[in-house]
């Protein structure tokens, strides 16, 4: 992931001097319905059944469904094979797709074919990405899995109008947004993040399709899929909640905007590249470096989800080092050397298991804080916030995880804090050396 591009404040534009979102094929509404509906669907679907069929691998191999508790059981040295091997495989598979459709992979390519620059994301391309994803998934490697549910969702989309005689542009927003919704079962988070990615509040017709396919994915989620609330709700008030938000603000804004710059910088296999032919030499070492991160710190195992899950109920020590140390290692050097995976995730578990670090310390000098989950609930808003540049997106996104809208505000006062702090490093970045992107295609390979 991370093929590194900009979409300003312009709107995207085709060659025929509108937005390429409103370009209107000749198709009768009910049949446009439909489309919106099985693109929606299809991509709630896929979301559903690539994390069920990763989890059945590690079942098979690891005796349980959850990362963590695989990579806990089995001997280091097994972690670290298996971990090492599922990211050289995903890495050779995203050097294929990069080789074969450089220009019709991520989500990025949805926004170039609406500014009409004649290439648009790809279903083959896209299919094997998620397969590289999948495999490191389901390998315990320390990378998250959204970049191939969410590309997914926008190719089906984009297929399907391409096939029905559109463009497949705005279709694709659906898809996107029915992924996103599904996956963190977050249908308001996903309208934004289609927004905060994609630019397509200057067009209606897809701000529609977006709201639709959000609404569409997450009722499939739920009511079709069994699926429901993905993390458990506060410990103490929410005035609680931003006092320790207080806290910990700096050093998660720090750690969140370090994280994407780190990103920025080995994204797509970048720093193999710098080897030429001898680049197969750079991706094992990093793909090793991957491996002994997760095989010391297994509760880094995975997308992180199964950790912060367990941080709900008996944060300690040694998960804070795995969220942090172990994360941040092997996460970076999974992308590193090339594989293809989401990071949304990783950055939240990352930003919160710094906070955590920190409240433990405190703890250890007597100063007794409590309920940590509410300080790493806060500060995961603040890592997808600055990490991701989508402060809309974070408003939303933990409230909908928790199953508690009633949080909006108090995250909304957070995030608002994070990215007054988060300016103040950029300017000051930019003194020093070059500032971290405004934005970085972490769908991409």
């Amino acid at each position: 992931m991370g093929l590194l591009r900009r979409i300003g404040a312009q709107p995207a534009e085709s060659p025929e001097g509108g937005l390429g979102f409103d370009v209107r094929p000749s198709r009768p509404l009910p049949v446009t319905i439909i489309l919106v509906a099985s693109a929606s669907v299809a991509a709630a679907a896929f979301a559903h059944f690539f994390k069920e069929f990763a989890q059945l691998m590690l079942e098979w191999y690891g005796d349980s469904r959850d990362a963590t508790a695989s990579a806990a059981s089995l001997p280091r040295l097994v972690v670290f094979v298996v971990v090492t091997g599922s990211v050289i495989l995903a890495a050779a598979l995203g050097r294929y797709a990069q080789r074969n459709w450089s220009q019709h992979v991520g989500v990025e390519a949805v926004a170039a074919s609406a500014r009409g620059e004649g290439r648009s994301i790809s279903l083959r391309a896209t299919m094997v990405q998620s397969l590289a994803t999948w495999t490191v998934f389901s390998g315990m490697v320390s990378i998250g899995r959204e970049s191939a549910i969410i590309e997914t969702g926008g190719a089906v989309g984009a297929v399907l109008g391409r096939k029905s005689g559109g463009r497949g542009d705005a279709l694709a927003v659906a898809g996107i947004a029915a992924a996103f919704a599904a996956a963190y079962h977050a249908p308001i988070a996903a309208v934004f993040y289609v927004e905060e990615t994609l630019r397509v509040r200057a067009s209606r017709r897809a701000v529609t399709f977006g709201v639709a396919g959000a609404a569409v994915g997450y009722a499939t989620s739920i009511w079709l899929l069994g699926g429901g609330t993905i993390f458990p709700p506060l410990q103490g008030s929410q005035w609680k909640m931003i006092e320790l938000a207080l806290i910990g603000l700096v050093p998660a804004v720090l750690v969140a905007h370090g994280f994407l710059y780190v990103r920025a910088r080995v994204r797509g296999g970048a720093l193999v590249r710098r080897l030429g032919r001898r680049a197969w030499i750079g991706v094992v070492a990093l793909a090793a470096v991957a491996g002994v991160a997760v095989a010391y710190f297994p509760l880094a195992a995975g997308n992180g989800m199964d950790a912060l899950r367990q941080a709900s109920v008996g944060a300690t020590v040694t998960l804070a080092l795995a969220l942090t140390v172990g994360k941040l290692i092997g996460t970076t050097a999974a992308l590193g050397a090339g594989a293809p995976g989401g990071v949304l995730t990783p950055t939240i578990s990352i930003t919160s298991g710094t906070v955590l670090l920190i409240l433990l310390a405190a703890e250890s000098f007597g100063l007794g804080l409590q309920h940590p989950w509410d300080a790493m609930v806060a500060a995961m808003a603040v890592g997808v916030a600055v990490g991701l540049r989508s402060p809309f997106v974070a408003v939303f996104l933990l409230p909908e995880m928790l199953g508690d809208y009633s949080l909006v505000p108090a995250i909304a006062l957070i995030v608002a804090l994070a990215m007054v702090v988060d300016r103040g490093v950029d300017r000051l970045v930019e003194r020093f050396g070059s500032a971290v992107p405004e934005r970085v295609f972490d769908e991409d390979a």
